[in-house]
């Protein structure tokens, strides 16, 4: 029998001079998800921080550079595409975040590509990968990432479904992450819990039938093409919104599946 798993995840402490300030910033410019706890990005599991007040300006201490370079890294995470990777800088950037390091390519190491954000305190994350995810061609080349990006259950009460999930989860049920007929957990892995009551709101919606689990795309047309090329059904095509588009499948076996690009 395999050992059973301790350690779910870490966080790097970063002693900041402005807790709420920083909070703010890592919200708004870098898309955390932020609590009186943590800040993360992609779950606990993916890039996760805990900021703490400094209790005087000599504890907010950045790390130097290492011997022979000029760039200097507090924390740093794995990206899996350059693709991904230039959404990120695309997006950081669209928000005015400042740079200590532009996007750069190292012949060594995969090739291996990155770029470094610089906080308010002087903190560096650098974020960087090679090109495409290891798997072969396909995995490379298919416009869908290969996780799981939520998994949805359709209910009749959202507020009643809502605490018993809360409960059993042991996760606050928090007003903003709920939108119209979808209330979202966002789980420590990554993966969100989706709640959906449209299926009772709308007979469009019943109709559509419901999807078991979503999965992102960074280019929901070329998404679209694969899955007709692989023979999945269109259970109805590309619905575009100003946040997101999505369109769901059907496999073989009468399973509901739904890919979504976010805007």
């Amino acid at each position: 029998m395999a050992e059973r798993k301790q350690i779910g995840s870490s966080l790097t402490v970063l002693m900041v001079s402005d807790v709420e300030r920083s909070k703010a910033y890592y919200r708004e410019v870098l898309g955390f998800q932020v609590t009186d706890w943590w800040a993360e990005r992609d779950g606990l599991g993916g890039l996760a921080l805990k900021l703490l007040q400094a209790p005087d300006p000599s504890a907010v201490r950045p790390n130097p550079p290492q011997q022979g370079d000029t760039q200097a890294y507090d924390v740093y995470a794995y990206v899996e595409s350059w693709e991904a990777l230039d959404s990120l800088y695309e997006e950081f950037r669209s928000r005015g975040a400042v740079f200590s390091g532009e996007p750069v390519i190292y012949p060594d190491g995969g090739p291996w590509k990155e770029f470094v954000v610089r906080d308010g305190d002087g903190y560096g994350l650098a974020f960087g990968g090679i090109q495409g995810p290891k798997g072969g061609q396909d995995a490379v080349t298919s416009p869908v990432e290969s996780r799981i990006d939520s998994v949805i259950l359709w209910v009749r009460d959202l507020e009643r479904s809502a605490d018993q999930y809360g409960r059993l989860l042991g996760v606050e049920v928090r007003t903003e992450d709920r939108q119209e007929h979808l209330h979202i957990f966002r789980l420590e892995n990554g993966t969100d819990l989706i709640l959906d009551s449209s299926g009772e709101l709308s007979s469009a919606g019943a109709g559509r039938g419901g999807a078991l689990f979503k999965l992102e795309t960074r280019d929901i047309d070329a998404a679209y093409r694969r899955a007709q090329e692989l023979e999945f059904e269109a259970v109805f095509g590309i619905s575009r919104h100003s946040r997101v588009s999505f369109f769901n499948l059907r496999d073989g076996d009468g399973n509901i599946l739904t890919i979504s690009q976010s805007l």
